[in-house]
C-alpha cells in the first residue's frame, strides 16, 4: 500500500512530501527530488538541502522540526539551491493526517519563490539601511532564519567592527560568555514562536568593556502575517543593572544583619502588611512567612490581646508614630509567652515612612517576676522584725521617728539626733548631696528609693551602705509610713571595684569589637568582603580578595576546619558557626567567629554569606573573670545572711522561749510543800537542752560566714535537713509553703562540713520555695527525700510542683552566671555545685512526671569518702577540707 501512495504522489504536479511526527522525511516525490537534485536515501530518510551557515541551516531545520510538533498545520520558508546550482526560496505548507485525534504521518507541498532582483534589492537595502541608521540606539536587522543582514551605525560604532565580522557573532564573543547561551537559546524560541522577546545580556564594546543591555526582538511581518525580518534593539542598562546589583547586595546585607540579631524582627509596609520575618521569630512561631502575613485572622497573639495588637499597628500605620505594646504570643509548641512588641518607622529624606521594623523582645520571665514580687510585697509590706541590715522609720514627711537595735548598736547615738542625719556629720560629705536628692526626691514624689552611700561607724570608720526605701500606704493610697533598709555592702562594694578593674579589659575589647560581612560565590570562588571584615583580616582595602587570601590567614586547625565547611557548604544549603584562628602578618593572632549560611544565590550559584566577628579581646577578658569568680562565691554567701536572719532569730528565739518558761516551771516547783524535787531536776535538763541548742545556732551561723578552713567530720544528712527546714520556717510560713519529709531510715553517716552541706539545702529549699510563688491553681508542697544507695552514697533529694525548668535551662543552671530569675545572681547552684564537687559527690536535677522540678545530690558515705580522698591525695596531705582522719 505505501508503495502504490508513492506511484500516486509522483504522478501529482507539484513537488510533495510527507513526515513523521519526530520530524524525519520518509517520502519526497520525483518533481521534488529533480528540483532539489536530492534523491531519498535508501535509509528511506531525507533532509532539506538548506542554502546557508551551518548555524542558519541547523536553525532552520530546527525550526521545521518544532512546527511538526504542534500538531497544527503550518507554513514556512525554506532558502535552497536547485540542481543547476541557482539559487532559490521554496514555500512549504504542511498539514497532519491524524487518527483518533493523533497525528500519524504529516503531508506537505513545496513551491518555489522568485527571488527579488538585484538592482531593486540594493535600492531596497539602501532605503532599509537609511530607516536603521536613523534609530538612535544600536540595531541589528536578521533574517527568519537568525543570520545577520544589516546592522546601523551606532551598533557598528559600539562594537567597532565591521558587518561582516558582526554576522559571526556567535563565535567572537560580541555576547558575553556567561549569558550567549542564555542569547542563542532565546532567539531560537522567538524564532520558533514568532513572537517577540525581551532579554538582558551583556555585550562588548569597542574598548574592551561588557556593558548590560536590554535585547528588544521584533519580528516584521508581511501582510500575510510571514515574518521577512528580526529587528534587534540594544538598549544600555548598564548603569540601572549596576545599581540593581548593588541593591541586592545591600538587601543581603540587611538581611543578614536581621538574622544576625537575638531578637524577633518584623519588617511591614507602610501600609503595616508584613514584607519579612526574621529567622528567631520564624523559628519561634514555627510556621512560614506567608502564614504570618495575615497574622490578624491567625492565633499567633493571645486572643486577649490581639484587639489591642491590631489597634496598635493601625493607629501607628495611621498617625507615623511609633507604638510599643506588651502581648502574648504563641510559640510553636502552643505556649504563649509575654512579648514587648515595638514598632518604628523608616523614613526617607522627605519624611515619607517606607518601612516599618517591629522589634519582639521576649519579656515572660520579666512579667512572671513581677508579678511575684508584687505578691510578696503585699504580703510582707507590714513584717520588720527579723530583717538583716539596720532598719529606719520615717514619717510621710520624713522625719525619722524608729528603728532598729541595729541601727543603734552602729552608731550608737539616739533616734532624736540620728534623725538629723543631714548636719551631725554621720553621712560621707562625697555623698551627702546625692542622699538628700535621691531621699527627698522619694519623699516628694511617692515612689521608692534605692541608692549606696557611706555612714560613719560609731568607732570612726566609714563604710558603704545600700539604702532601700518603700512607702506604706493606707487603702485610700495614702502614705502613712516610709520604710528603709539600710545593709552594709562594703565588702561588696570593695568586690566590685576590683571586678571593675578586672573587667576594664573586657569593656575595652566589648568597645573595639567589630563584626564584619562576607559573601563566597562557591562555583567561582568568588569573594565579597564588608570594610570591617578587611579590618579583621589586616588586608588592605584595595585588594582584590580570593579564598587564597582568606586560607593564607589561617592557622593549621583553622584551615583544615574551613577546608570541612566548604565542602560541605557546597553540597548543599545549611547554616555554620565555629570559630577560626588568625595568624596575622606580625606573627599575633586572632580569634574569630564566624556565622554563615550556605544556599543558592537568583542566579542558581551556590553562596555562602555570613559574618566574621573577632572575638579575641573578649577571650581575653573571659579568662580574666574567671579569676574573680570563687571572691564572688564568698560574696554570695554573705549577701544570703539577709535572707536567713529572720529564719534565725526565729530558731533562736524558740529555744529562748523554751527556756524562760522551763524556769518559771522549776521556780514553782520549788517553791510548793514540800518542793518536788524530779520535777525540777526534769526542767533544769530541758533548760540546758534549749541553751545548747540556741548555742549551736550562732555557732554555726558563725562558721557559714567565716572564712576559716571547714571542719570535717561524720554527718548525719538527717539532722542537718531538719535543722535547714527549722531555719527556712518562717520563710515557708510566709510563703504558704508545706514540707514533707520522707527521710531514710538508720542512714550512715558522710563526711562533710556540716555548714557547707547545710548551704547546699538551704539553696535548694530556697529555688523551690521561689520556684512555687506564681502557683495558685494548686497546694504548695515540697517533698525532701533522703535515702542510702548501694553504690556507697547518701542521696538527698528536694522536689516541689512549682514552675520547673526548660529543656535548654535544664543543661545551664548549674553554670556561673547563669539564673532563670530576673533578680539572680546565677550563683547559689553553681557554689551547690563546687562544694558537692569538692565533697567528691555529684549534683543534678531532672523534670518531674507532674509539674515542678527535683534537684538532688549524692555524698558518699564516711568510711567510703575516706579511702577516696586517701587515694586523691596520695601525693599531698590537705583535701580541699583539710585533713580527712
Amino acid at each position: 500500500m505505501q508503495t502504490e501512495l508513492g506511484r500516486v504522489l509522483d504522478t501529482l504536479p507539484g513537488m510533495v512530501f510527507s513526515a513523521l511526527p519526530d520530524g524525519r522525511i520518509d517520502f519526497v516525490n520525483k518533481d521534488l527530488a529533480n528540483f532539489s537534485g536530492v534523491s531519498m536515501s535508501e535509509t528511506n530518510t531525507w533532509e532539506w538541502p538548506v542554502q546557508g551557515a551551518p548555524a542558519e541551516a541547523s536553525m532552520i531545520t530546527e525550526r521545521f522540526r518544532s512546527m511538526l510538533s504542534v500538531d497544527q498545520p503550518f507554513e514556512m520558508e525554506i532558502p535552497t539551491l536547485r540542481a543547476d546550482g541557482e539559487r532559490s526560496l521554496l514555500r512549504i505548507r504542511c498539514k497532519p493526517m491524524l487518527t483518533d485525534g493523533k497525528v500519524q504521518k504529516w503531508y506537505g507541498l513545496a513551491a518555489e519563490r522568485e527571488l527579488a532582483s538585484t538592482d531593486s534589492r540594493t535600492e531596497h537595502e539602501t532605503d532599509f539601511q537609511r530607516i536603521v541608521d536613523s534609530i538612535p540606539v544600536p540595531v541589528a536587522v536578521t533574517t527568519p532564519t537568525g543570520d545577520v543582514e544589516a546592522l546601523n551605525n551606532p551598533a557598528l560604532e559600539y562594537f567597532g567592527m565591521t558587518l561582516e565580522e558582526l554576522k559571526n557573532w556567535k563565535a567572537i564573543e560580541v555576547v558575553h560568555p556567561e549569558d550567549l547561551q542564555q542569547t542563542i537559546a532565546d532567539q531560537l524560541e522567538a524564532h520558533r514562536t514568532a513572537i517577540f522577546y525581551n532579554v538582558e545580556s551583556r555585550h562588548l564594546r569597542s574598548d574592551g568593556v561588557y556593558r548590560w543591555h536590554n535585547v528588544l526582538g521584533l519580528p516584521f511581518k508581511d501582510r500575510e502575517g510571514n515574518i521577512l525580518r528580526w529587528f534587534h534593539l540594544l538598549v544600555d542598562i548598564d548603569d540601572r543593572k549596576k545599581a540593581e546589583l548593588a541593591l541586592a547586595a545591600r538587601e543581603r546585607e540587611a538581611q543578614l544583619v536581621l538574622e544576625s540579631i537575638p531578637a524577633g524582627i518584623a519588617v511591614l509596609a507602610p501600609d503595616g502588611k508584613v514584607e519579612a520575618i526574621n529567622g528567631p521569630l520564624l523559628r519561634y512561631y514555627g510556621r512560614a512567612l506567608e502564614e504570618l502575613r495575615d497574622w490578624g485572622n491567625t492565633d499567633v497573639v493571645h486572643p486577649d490581646d490581639m484587639p489591642r495588637m491590631i489597634a496598635a499597628v493601625s493607629d501607628a500605620v495611621a498617625s507615623g508614630s511609633p507604638y510599643d505594646r506588651e502581648v502574648r504570643l504563641r510559640r510553636a509548641d502552643g505556649t504563649y509567652r509575654w512579648f514587648q512588641v515595638t514598632g518604628h518607622p523608616l523614613k526617607s529624606e522627605d519624611g515619607k515612612i517606607i518601612r516599618w521594623y517591629a522589634l519582639h523582645m521576649d519579656i515572660d520571665d520579666r512579667k512572671q517576676a513581677e508579678e511575684a514580687l508584687a505578691e510578696r510585697e503585699r504580703e510582707s509590706r507590714l513584717v520588720i522584725d527579723g530583717i538583716a541590715g539596720m532598719i529606719a522609720i520615717f514619717s510621710p514627711d520624713a522625719k525619722l521617728i524608729g528603728g532598729n537595735q541595729q541601727i543603734i548598736d552602729y552608731f550608737q547615738r539616739p533616734i532624736e539626733e540620728l534623725d538629723n542625719w543631714a548636719t551631725n556629720g554621720i553621712t560621707h560629705p562625697d555623698d551627702l548631696q546625692i542622699c538628700i536628692d535621691s531621699f527627698m526626691g522619694a519623699i516628694a514624689t511617692g515612689e521608692p528609693y534605692d541608692y549606696e552611700t557611706r555612714f560613719l561607724r560609731h568607732d570612726g570608720t566609714w563604710r558603704w551602705f545600700q539604702l532601700r526605701g518603700l512607702p506604706l500606704r493606707n487603702t485610700d493610697g495614702q502614705i502613712v509610713r516610709w520604710y528603709g533598709l539600710l545593709t552594709d555592702i562594703d565588702d561588696r562594694k570593695r568586690t566590685e571595684e576590683n571586678l571593675r578593674r578586672s573587667e576594664a579589659f573586657l569593656g575595652d575589647a566589648q568597645r573595639l569589637s567589630k563584626t564584619g560581612s562576607f559573601s563566597l560565590k562557591l562555583g567561582t570562588d568568588e569573594v565579597t568582603w564588608s570594610a570591617e571584615t578587611y579590618r579583621i583580616f589586616d588586608v588592605d582595602s584595595s585588594t582584590r580578595v580570593t579564598l587564597r587570601t582568606i586560607l593564607s590567614r589561617l592557622d593549621h586547625d583553622s584551615f583544615a576546619r574551613v577546608q570541612r565547611v566548604l565542602e560541605r557548604a557546597r553540597e548543599g544549603n545549611g547554616d555554620f558557626d565555629y570559630d577560626i584562628t588568625l595568624v596575622m602578618p606580625d606573627k599575633s593572632m586572632k580569634n574569630v567567629r564566624v556565622l554563615a549560611h550556605s544556599e543558592r544565590n537568583k542566579d542558581g550559584e551556590q553562596e555562602l554569606t555570613g559574618a566574621v566577628q573577632d572575638v579575641t579581646e573578649s577571650r581575653r577578658a573571659e579568662e580574666t573573670l574567671n579569676q574573680v569568680r570563687s571572691e564572688l562565691a564568698y560574696v554570695t554567701r554573705v549577701t544570703s545572711l539577709g535572707v536567713l536572719t529572720a529564719s534565725i532569730a526565729h530558731e533562736v528565739n524558740q529555744p529562748l522561749a523554751g527556756i524562760v518558761t522551763n524556769a518559771s516551771t522549776c521556780l514553782r516547783v520549788l517553791a510548793a510543800e514540800p518542793p518536788n524535787m524530779e520535777v525540777a531536776k526534769d526542767t533544769a535538763r530541758r533548760m540546758i537542752r534549749d541553751a545548747n541548742r540556741a548555742a549551736e545556732v550562732i555557732v554555726r551561723l558563725r562558721a557559714l560566714f567565716s572564712r576559716k578552713p571547714p571542719i570535717i567530720e561524720p554527718i548525719d544528712m538527717n539532722d542537718i535537713a531538719s535543722e535547714v527546714i527549722a531555719l527556712a520556717l518562717s520563710d515557708l510560713q510566709r510563703a504558704r509553703v508545706s514540707v514533707e519529709t520522707e527521710f531514710g531510715h538508720s542512714l550512715p553517716p558522710v563526711a562533710g562540713a556540716r555548714v557547707q552541706l547545710q548551704q547546699v539545702i538551704m539553696n535548694l529549699l530556697r529555688n523551690a520555695i521561689e520556684a512555687l510563688a506564681g502557683i495558685n491553681d494548686r497546694p504548695k508542697k515540697i517533698t525532701i527525700n533522703t535515702q542510702a544507695d548501694p553504690a556507697g552514697e547518701v542521696q538527698v533529694s528536694v522536689s516541689d510542683d512549682g514552675v520547673g525548668f526548660g529543656s535548654q535551662e535544664m543543661g545551664r543552671i548549674f553554670d556561673a552566671f547563669y539564673t532563670t530569675k530576673p533578680d539572680g545572681m546565677g550563683i547559689g547552684l553553681s557554689v551547690s555545685r563546687s562544694i558537692v564537687e569538692n565533697h567528691n559527690g555529684r549534683l543534678w536535677a531532672k523534670a518531674n512526671n507532674g509539674p515542678g522540678a527535683t534537684v538532688a545530690f549524692a555524698i558518699p558515705i564516711y568510711e567510703v569518702a575516706r579511702e577516696s580522698c586517701d587515694l586523691k591525695d596520695k601525693d599531698r596531705s590537705q583535701s580541699p577540707f583539710g585533713t580527712v582522719r
